[in-house]
């Protein structure tokens, strides 16, 4: 899964310098809403590799953007098993109030 981790740290990398100053509301509306995107598109059952790519690299960076600005521990490098690494950061997002796997 290394090259998950590259591609989850290049996309983190390509941000906009912007994106470094967003409030812990717009952090977690993105998160929310990645997150609906990957299900809708899971839910569709197509097969494109790459757009469910995209869509779990876009869950993925708000999750870490998200996590980070409440001080959570993570980094790409702890996505080398991405399931485990998204159910372990939704676990200590729902211990802080924010349960994000309930939609």
């Amino acid at each position: 899964m290394a090259i998950y981790v590259d591609l989850l740290t290049r996309a983190l990398d390509d941000l906009p310098a912007e994106a470094g100053t967003r409030s812990d509301g717009e952090l977690l509306a993105d998160v929310l809403n990645s997150r609906v995107q990957l299900l809708a598109y899971a839910s569709r059952g197509t097969s494109s590799a790459a757009e469910a790519l995209a869509h779990e690299l876009s869950y993925d960076g708000a999750l870490i953007r998200f996590c980070e600005s409440l001080h959570v521990p993570t980094d790409p490098e702890r996505f080398a098993s991405p399931s485990r690494e998204r159910a372990r950061l939704e676990r200590a997002l729902a211990e802080r109030g924010y349960a994000v796997d309930d939609q």
